[in-house]
């Protein structure tokens, strides 16, 4: 398991959304990407925003996620 604050979900759970695809990296870390290549700048660039007003797949990744610690 990684140090300190980290959110956690599965590569399963994250490639089941349907809109999102995890890919693994690292021993312990995955990217996430959005499935259509076309949306992924989009998500991006919401990143200013992804407390106050957060992008649907930011959303989609929050419901299957817990934040650790």
């Amino acid at each position: 398991m990684p140090s300190g604050q980290f959110t956690a979900t599965t590569i399963q759970a994250v490639n089941k959304t349907g809109s999102l695809k995890a890919v693994k990296d690292g021993s312990n870390h995955a990217s996430v990407k959005t499935v259509k290549a076309s949306e992924m700048q989009g998500w991006i660039n919401s990143r200013g925003n992804a407390n106050s007003k957060p992008h649907k797949f930011t959303k989609i990744l929050q419901g299957i996620s817990v934040k650790v610690k």
